[in-house]
């Protein structure tokens, strides 16, 4: 299989294998996300040594593996490293050897995937790692040293934003996020699904845009038999997908289901102080929860900058965890097991749907901004929710703008084309004054509709610009 997209970060990994002197990268991202299949398919035919971290076996048994990559990579030693200064010192005679691999412009390529799962409880792999490179990293030849791992908050907290050494010797960061629809549409094409845009932002709206769900995609099937057979058949292969990534990199504690399940039931988020109320834990569990949940990109912070004091909200943003709280483990009503069920019950379908398709549009602002013609203007965004118990409103998103225009983005998925009716156009026009009433902006207030299928109809007066399904392609 190719490697679709990821130029970017491609060239960050190939600067740094022809660079002259010794690299530490730091590869993170969500679990499923490709960072693995990212380095392998640059690298693999040149590693001097790779291993994996494993999340349940205690030190000893790492040190085991560790001593068995040691062997088949040459190590002289039959016997496991009785520390990690041990394996470490062992590890450099290996990838120094006259033997061992090297990259096209002679580097040693250490890649150590799963990173954090060695840093046991009163382990001193850290340590030792750092004593490694502060000793090894200027000598011949040079190294280069890619660590990666799913634990994106404790790779920020340790590798990146720490005050310790190593967090200021690493030489280059690479946040690995999901697909765009661009990229999704691009691996599809390769994969021969056939399959038409409005089927492809649906499947995002599922999967979030994550190489490894796709890659379980089979393309005689349809998008619909393809989310029954992974998700929603009793056996299906990631039912347990969510409550996984939970166990493997959020500390296996129950106030992350508890958080999820309580956002997945609220399509703008929660008031931060409100939530953590209604969740019942400390201020510091809940913290530290919603902290871990942000840096992993699970979750999103943003201030409503239209009520008094901004408030903080904080909002589920990740699309697969959404239709697994709406369907696959609802916290609301029964679980669905096959989509045309779940199509048929339009009242729960409609409210996901919705919301999915907001959080894709979300996730690709900067096709959306360039649509608007603003790519350039610096901007905040949020959504926004009238305070009136009776006749209010909701935004999809306010992106309020620093040339002192404030753009109201309505976000329509529809199964026909927006119909541009006088109605249609009041209800547009209401919002807009109702949005203006309630916050007191002087900003000039346009209108922007993201339409899925496009319009039908002539009223569009209310609307300032249309954006269309291939602009978020773009």
């Amino acid at each position: 299989m190719n490697l679709v997209g990821r130029k970017r970060e491609r060239e960050l990994l190939e600067y740094c294998e022809k660079t002259s002197k010794s690299e530490l990268v730091c590869v993170y991202g969500r679990r499923r996300v490709g960072k693995t299949f990212l380095v392998e398919q640059v690298f693999a035919p040149y590693f001097a040594f790779h291993v994996v971290g494993s999340k349940e076996a205690p030190t000893k048994a790492q040190l085991e593996e560790f001593g068995l990559e040691l062997s088949d990579r040459g190590d002289d030693d039959p016997t496991p490293p009785r520390s990690w200064r041990e394996a470490f010192n062992r590890l450099y005679k290996v990838v120094t050897s006259p033997d061992a691999p090297r990259s096209p412009h002679g580097k040693a390529i250490i890649f150590i995937d799963e990173f954090p799962w060695f840093c046991k409880q009163r382990s001193d792999f850290l340590s030792a790692f750092s004593t490694f490179w502060n000793r090894r990293s200027a000598s011949a030849p040079p190294l280069l040293v890619i660590i990666c791992g799913s634990a994106t908050s404790w790779i920020l907290d340790n590798m990146l934003s720490s005050a310790d050494d190593l967090a200021a010797r690493v030489t280059e960061s690479i946040f690995l996020e999901p697909f765009t629809l661009a990229e999704s549409e691009k691996y599809f094409d390769e994969q021969g699904f056939e399959w038409d845009r409005e089927t492809i932002v649906e499947t995002q709206m599922v999967f979030g845009g994550l190489p490894f769900f796709f890659s379980l995609m089979h393309p005689a099937q349809s998008m619909w038999e393809n989310v029954d057979r992974l998700c929603l058949a009793p056996r299906a292969q990631l039912r347990r997908e969510t409550m996984i990534l939970l166990e493997s990199t959020m500390r296996r504690s129950k106030i992350y289901v508890e958080l999820f399940s309580l956002l997945s039931q609220h399509k703008f988020g929660m008031r931060k102080r409100d939530l953590q109320r209604a969740l019942g834990y400390s201020v510091a569990q809940f913290t530290t929860a919603v902290d871990e949940s942000v840096k992993c990109g699970y979750l999103r912070e943003y201030r409503n900058l239209s009520k008094p004091r901004h408030p903080k909200y904080v909002q589920l943003v990740d699309p697969f965890i959404l239709f697994h709280y709406h369907f696959i483990e609802p916290g609301i009503g029964d679980p669905v097991r096959r989509w045309a069920d779940f199509v048929a019950d339009q009242g729960r379908y409609f409210n996901w749907r919705g919301n999915a398709f907001e959080i894709v549009c979300t996730y690709h602002i900067r096709q959306l901004r360039e649509a608007i013609g603003i790519g350039d203007v610096q901007t905040k965004e949020y959504p926004w929710s009238s305070e009136r118990r009776e006749g209010g409103a909701q935004i999809d998103l306010v992106i309020e703008r620093a040339d002192r225009v404030t753009n109201l983005c309505e976000m329509k998925f529809t199964d026909a084309p927006y119909a541009l009716s006088a109605e249609n156009e009041r209800e547009l026009v209401r919002k807009r004054e109702l949005f203006r009433e309630e916050t007191g902006t002087r900003d000039a207030l346009k209108t922007v509709l993201v339409s899925l299928r496009g319009t039908s109809g002539v009223r569009d007066g209310a609307i300032a610009k249309k954006v269309g399904i291939d602009d978020l392609f773009r």
